[in-house]
């Protein structure tokens, strides 16, 4: 027997752990990137201008992390369009996309993922918003425009737990589909994926176990 009493309510418990969750995975995996990519933007940049943005980018995490982006997000905007080049404006994108998304503005959050498609230098950056953009293109409904970045995303060679998130994504585009052995598949990689967070494992194992019903 399902876990959950009717299919709305599973859908709905999968939409609020992604909402609590999903992008807290990859915002995990974006902090590791940034500090890397930052380093190189740091020696390769005017000393100045990296260090505002490092300490720019410091700022919006605190603020992020007490939930008061809202009074800098002015500042995340002016970071993104005065050094796009700058991984640190890449980071303040991702923050501005989740701090959108947690106040249900679905479309500016889209907004935000797709700057980072056009201007992160860095692949992994970019392999990010591709998987965020299709998740909650999911959400939406739109199902061609998330097949398209799940594509892309197939060919980037992904692995750990960002190759965890991208499987479980596919696993949802695959129950969109109705394709039922495609999304068994996709779960049990997730499961599979020794570097897949608890949290996600444990939503992955349950899909399994509706899915065999």
């Amino acid at each position: 027997m399902s876990r959950y009493e009717t299919e709305d309510e599973q859908v709905e418990a999968i939409k609020s752990w992604w909402k609590k969750n999903g992008t807290q995975l990859l915002t995990a995996i974006l902090v590791v990137v940034i500090a890397i990519s930052g380093w190189r933007y740091w020696t390769n940049s005017q000393y100045i201008d990296s260090a505002n943005a490092s300490s720019l980018f410091e700022a919006l995490q605190v603020n992020m992390q007490r939930g008061t982006f809202g009074e800098v997000s002015r500042e995340a905007l002016k970071l993104m369009q005065e050094q796009p080049d700058s991984p640190y404006a890449v980071g303040a994108a991702m923050m501005y996309a989740k701090y959108s998304l947690d106040k249900g503005e679905t479309q500016e959050a889209l907004t935000q993922y797709t700057w980072i498609t056009e201007h992160a230098k860095d692949m992994q950056l970019r392999n990010i918003a591709y998987i965020s953009l299709a998740r909650i293109q999911i959400d939406l409904q739109d199902f061609d425009a998330a097949q398209a970045h799940l594509d892309f995303l197939t060919k980037a060679n992904l692995k750990g737990a960002e190759k965890s998130v991208f499987d479980y994504v596919s696993g949802l585009m695959a129950i969109a589909k109705s394709d039922t052995e495609g999304a068994q598949l996709a779960f049990k990689r997730v499961v599979d994926n020794e570097q897949t967070e608890t949290n996600l494992l444990g939503l992955a194992q349950i899909q399994l176990d509706d899915l065999a019903q």
